[in-house]
């Protein structure tokens, strides 16, 4: 259901499209997948019987936003709403500035990293950079990453204007892990005052994950510069993490410049 103004009369008309509606639905659902979904479980989680979501289902295959896996019978998402996303200018700068320091980045300190933007409550990543070890801790593009509890979301609420990050936590959704208010603000201020953040990954044990903030030519935070660091048993990693993080802070500096950022 959308909204829209009656130009001549001043009013506000609904309009109704429902086969857009569907198709959106859809999009929406599987977006929150990863494992894709049988067309029963679409049609129970949707509440519509299959035989409206068929016709649906097959043209966003044809379309390209959704692959059908036959051997598990499950539908997933693309990654063409992804890619659209991409050619968004803002996004697609950020691209093609941080690409090449990134690279740089990955090779010096052999460890792989990637960017993370804010968009609708949560952080997404949208350039990553293996290392060119053969042992690679990596986030694969598109990947969410919630702002309450990630390295990334901690950098990304830290560094917002405090109206941008009002707005930031209004917006998570309530399936993410609630954190008091209190706590946010202690986390935020501490994040601001060390300029960084660094934690171990809630997800896998033994990483320590390390985050700067990009800022673009108006001074508002881009991107957080993330590095999952692991440090291997061995020792054949090329730097240790205190120096590594002397070069992701360098690297974070490199691309806020090169977005325009004055010094």
């Amino acid at each position: 259901m959308t909204l829209d103004f009656d130009i001549q009369g001043g009013k506000r008309k609904e309009y109704s499209a429902p086969a857009l509606e569907k198709g959106l639905d859809l999009i929406e659902l599987l977006s929150e997948e990863s494992h894709g979904l049988t067309s029963r479980e679409i049609s129970e989680r949707l509440g519509r019987p299959m035989g409206q979501l068929f016709r649906m289902l097959v043209v966003l295959q044809q379309r390209g936003y959704i692959a059908y896996e036959p051997i598990t019978e499950r539908y997933e998402l693309t990654l063409k709403i992804f890619t659209l996303a991409h050619n968004l200018a803002p996004v697609r700068r950020l691209n093609l500035v941080a690409a090449p320091l990134m690279k740089q980045l990955a090779d010096h300190i052999g460890q792989s990293c990637h960017l993370v933007i804010h968009y609708s409550g949560k952080g997404h990543v949208v350039l990553q950079q293996d290392s060119p070890s053969e042992r690679v801790i990596a986030v694969r593009l598109g990947a969410v990453a919630q702002l309450a509890n990630t390295c990334s979301g901690h950098v990304l609420l830290a560094f917002a204007r405090d109206e941008t990050r009002a707005e930031m936590i209004s917006r998570i959704p309530t399936t993410h892990p609630s954190i008091k208010k209190a706590t946010l603000t202690r986390l935020v201020k501490r994040v601001q005052a060390q300029g960084f953040e660094r934690k171990s990954s809630a997800q896998i044990p033994g990483v320590q994950d390390i985050g700067y903030p990009v800022f673009d030519h108006t001074g508002q935070i881009a991107a957080a510069l993330m590095v999952p660091f692991v440090e291997f048993l061995d020792g054949s990693h090329p730097l240790d993490i205190e120096t590594s993080q002397k070069t992701i802070a360098e690297v974070a500096k490199s691309i806020s410049k090169r977005l325009g950022q004055s010094d």
